[in-house]
């Protein structure tokens, strides 16, 4: 007998991750799936531009690295599903060019470490995180990448709020980037809890980061609005930029004061 009081969970009698994925209709995966899938290809076209523009990744550049891994790996390297091999296959084209730019631009996030520092360890989470992507996906059985993804997904989101921290600005960001991550990581979450409705780590996960998306969507807008940058302009000079708006500032208008003329009698 023990002197600690009982328990107050008891473990599954059977282990969610073995539970198969559910019988779901065609129509109501293409439902949640699809703005998915369009929803990070708009995500990966608006960064690539504002990239472009801004001179700085729209993506945290480490994160691009895990991101590319992740897609990497469960296209060319491990078995999955036939459908999820074609969607990832899309992204990865995408994400090619984001880890170009993230080679180049990158290091301007790091001033104080040497850019080729920068790209050493961008090539060394690569390949950490393609092991660690094909070694979990193989641990669980993620034969759809809900698991390894959802993971993914967490610290993506956070590092969105940390860059732009780390920043000070909103330079390489837009708030249509931010809604089209938060729209295709949403719908992800919804595919997940169609698919996988036992898995309730994923039911954890989910809200986890969408909450981080919107904390995002809110700081961004006002650091936007801080900025004098219109948040919902497509077409605004890049932060910092000459052309671009300056924050108003309220100058006091200063009343001119004279003296009053003395008079001949006045005591000097």
């Amino acid at each position: 007998m023990t002197w600690l009081p009982p328990f107050l969970f008891p473990l599954s009698h059977v282990p969610p991750v073995t539970v198969g994925a559910a019988d779901v209709p065609d129509w109501l995966f293409a439902l949640v799936a699809g703005p998915t899938v369009v929803g990070w290809i708009v995500t990966y076209v608006l960064a690539i531009r504002q990239a472009a523009r801004d001179g700085r990744v729209g993506i945290p550049a480490f994160l691009i690295a895990v991101d590319f891994a992740w897609e990497f790996s469960l296209t060319f390297l491990l078995e999955q599903t036939p459908q999820q091999r074609q969607i990832n296959f899309l992204w990865v084209l995408f994400d090619a060019v984001l880890l170009y730019q993230a080679l180049r631009l990158g290091p301007r996030d790091y001033p104080h470490l040497s850019p080729r520092l920068v790209r050493w360890a961008l090539a060394g989470v690569l390949v950490w995180a393609s092991v660690i992507v094909m070694v979990g996906a193989n641990e669980f059985h993620d034969d759809d990448g809900m698991y390894t993804g959802m993971f993914i997904q967490v610290p993506l989101s956070a590092s969105f709020i940390l860059m732009l921290k780390r920043r000070g600005s909103s330079a390489g960001q837009s708030m249509y980037i931010a809604v089209a991550k938060a729209v295709g990581s949403l719908f992800a979450g919804l595919t997940a809890f169609a698919v996988h409705p036992d898995h309730h780590l994923l039911q954890v996960l989910v809200p986890t980061y969408v909450a981080l998306d919107i904390a995002y969507l809110v700081l961004l807008h006002r650091a936007m609005r801080a900025e004098g940058r219109r948040p919902w302009a497509f077409r605004t000079p890049r932060a910092g930029a000459p052309g671009a708006s300056a924050p108003r500032v309220r100058v006091p208008q200063v009343t001119e004061v004279t003296e009053a003329p003395q008079s001949d009698d006045a005591t000097p």
